[in-house]
C-alpha cells in the first residue's frame, strides 16, 4: 500500500480524536497535568502528520514543508514548556 492510501486526512484526524478524548478523559478524570500534556504533544504529532500527507500525498510541497516546520517548532516549544519551564 502506498503512503497516500494509508494516511488520508480522515485516519489522521480519527486517530488523533480517539486518542484526546482517551487522554483528556484520563486526565479530567484524575484531575492530572501529566494526561494534559500528552494530550498537547499527540496534537503536535497530529499536525507533523498532515504536514507529511501534504508534503508526500499533495501536489503542494511548500505548504506542507511550512505545517512541517510550524508543527516541529510547536512540539520543541511543548517539550521544552514540560520539561523545563514547570
Amino acid at each position: 500500500m502506498k503512503y497516500a492510501q494509508i494516511f488520508t486526512d480522515n485516519r489522521i484526524r480519527n486517530a488523533t480524536l480517539i486518542g484526546l478524548l482517551i487522554c483528556m478523559s484520563i486526565a479530567w478524570l484524575f484531575n492530572s497535568d501529566y494526561w494534559y500534556n500528552i494530550a498537547v504533544l499527540m496534537v503536535s504529532v497530529s499536525f507533523i502528520l498532515h504536514g507529511v500527507k501534504d508534503y508526500i500525498v499533495g501536489k503542494n510541497k511548500t505548504r506542507g514543508t511550512v505545517i512541517i516546520l510550524l508543527s516541529v517548532l510547536f512540539t520543541l516549544y511543548n517539550l521544552l514548556r514540560i520539561f523545563f519551564l514547570w
